[in-house]
């Protein structure tokens, strides 16, 4: 059994399944685990053979809409029932407030998905653009595994789910991370902590460059900074005094070589002289960032050895250490210490792991209109797209640079997968579409297309660019729609 999860109208979440008539409710409710318990838990279906397994369930905030005739009603059983599908859309369409339907709201709503109930799934979910980026986190479960089984059984993680998560979403991620058993996460900024803190994540959250304007808000949500500077520690000390908080936990940056951030070798006497000073605040960790992935770092991680285990033995408490990223723990496993950083690695887009990790984000769209362009024709803006001596057939695909497909990717630099065929990119990338060559593809309007995932990946796009695989995932924009898939096995 496979879950599909979406964004609903008015805050819901659209939970999908399909369950045969063995299938057990009991195993279906669990996915709502995974979701803020802050929310309302809804459960819509027309199987009436199911009822027998809802019973039991009348003592469980969970409301029950079956959409089918009232004819196995059970009175223990706290069910609401529609005819059909027109009397329930009919029902959600007349209870409104403004311009859209306040029947459902700020709820998580499981719908056990069959053909009849088609057209209510079209309602709920919100409309977007045929542009999706579907990520599969039992994919994600799988990457994080593989990296795990390098470490010691005591060595903790941390998993990054800054910027969106590498552009994949942010509650979705945190909650899979959280259910998993990992010890920390990562985030960039205090409004991105604050966001998972709301949906209902409570592992420990680093916020790895945080602003002096935020402290307070950072202390209430309790989330724990990253400390680079003796500037940041007075300021971050004064913040939790005036909050009355002791010995709130914080995560020293040692510069290793980098140069970036984080206290220099040179400091670390000071550092040591003045931390128990600081009442209001405690060292949980030191650490430091790696600048590559060859002998630099190990230079960095014998450094970083010799200037954290000083701080470290200064303290009369126990500190954890670490240092290894994603490619870190690939190649360095020896200097795992206390914590891992896992980043890139996990999203199975790192070139140094993608052969033994699984990708788990795949962009795609549709063709919209299919053409046959004559011979000496030109397509799209500055008629770049020549068409050349003879004719040929052009799809339209509704993605351009505004959803994050990189405007030097036009003029056949890349292609998208069709009917597992390659279909080149003809002419620029527009903000809102662009064109394929589907000459001699059999293909029609409607097929879905891939932009990347398998073929292409984010690594190929990536090298076309001449970036890296990061800016690829976190350029897919807001407004494209992130689909979940997780299957029975992970709830």
């Amino acid at each position: 059994m496979q879950f599909t999860i979406t964004q609903g109208i008015n805050n819901c979440t659209i939970i999908r399944c399909k369950a045969n008539k063995n299938a057990n409710f009991k195993d279906m409710e669990k996915i709502f685990k995974h979701f803020p318990k802050n929310k309302k838990q809804t459960v819509i279906f027309s199987d009436l053979t199911l009822i027998d397994n809802i019973k039991g369930t009348a003592n469980k905030k969970i409301r029950f809409i079956a959409v089918n005739k009232n004819d196995k009603n059970k009175p223990d059983i706290n069910i609401t029932f529609y005819s059909n599908t027109d009397e329930l859309i009919k029902n959600i369409d007349t209870n409104k407030q403004g311009f859209d339907s306040r029947f459902f709201s700020s709820e998580n709503i499981l719908i056990i998905e069959n053909s009849k109930l088609k057209p209510v799934i079209e309602r709920l979910e919100l409309k977007s653009r045929p542009v999706h980026f579907e990520i599969n986190l039992d994919s994600l479960a799988y990457n994080i595994t593989y990296f795990r089984k390098k470490l010691k059984p005591e060595t903790k993680m941390l998993c990054l789910t800054k910027a969106n998560s590498y552009g994949t979403g942010n509650y979705e991620i945190a909650c899979l991370m959280q259910m998993i058993g990992v010890n920390y996460l990562g985030v960039a900024a205090t409004d991105e902590g604050v966001i998972l803190r709301k949906s209902g994540i409570k592992l420990p959250i680093i916020v790895l460059t945080p602003e002096i304007d935020n402290l307070k808000l950072m202390i209430r949500n309790n989330l724990e900074p990253e400390i680079h500077n003796f500037r940041s520690l007075n300021a971050f000390n004064e913040a939790c005094k005036k909050l009355g908080k002791c010995d709130y936990p914080i995560h020293i940056k040692v510069n290793s070589g980098m140069n970036r951030q984080g206290f220099s070798a040179e400091q670390t006497d000071e550092l040591i002289s003045v931390i128990p000073k600081f009442k209001h605040v405690k060292v949980s960790s030191i650490f430091t960032h790696l600048a590559t992935a060859d002998n630099y770092a190990l230079e960095q991680l014998k450094r970083f050895d010799t200037i954290s285990k000083k701080i470290k033995t200064s303290l009369p408490y126990s500190v954890i250490r670490h240092a290894l990223n994603s490619v870190g723990i690939e190649m360095f496993a020896d200097y795992q210490f206390d914590m891992v950083r896992l980043g890139i690695g996990m999203y199975g887009i790192s070139e140094f792991a993608c052969a033994n990790t699984k990708v788990i984000g795949k962009l795609s769209s549709v063709i919209t209109q299919i053409e046959e362009i004559n011979a000496g024709e030109t397509v799209g803006y500055g008629r770049e797209g020549i068409i050349g001596k003879t004719p040929k057939t052009v799809g339209v695909v509704p993605v351009g640079y505004a959803d994050g497909l990189n405007r030097l990717l036009g003029k056949g630099k890349t292609y998208f997968t069709v009917n597992n065929k390659k279909a080149p990119v003809i002419g620029n990338i527009c903000m809102d579409l662009c064109m394929i060559d589907l000459t001699g593809i059999d293909a029609k309007e409607g097929d879905r297309v891939e932009i990347f995932g398998d073929s292409p990946t984010a690594l190929d796009i990536a090298k076309i660019l001449g970036t890296i695989s990061y800016e690829v995932f976190t350029s897919v924009a807001e407004r494209v729609k992130r689909i979940y898939t997780i299957s029975e096995k992970l709830i």
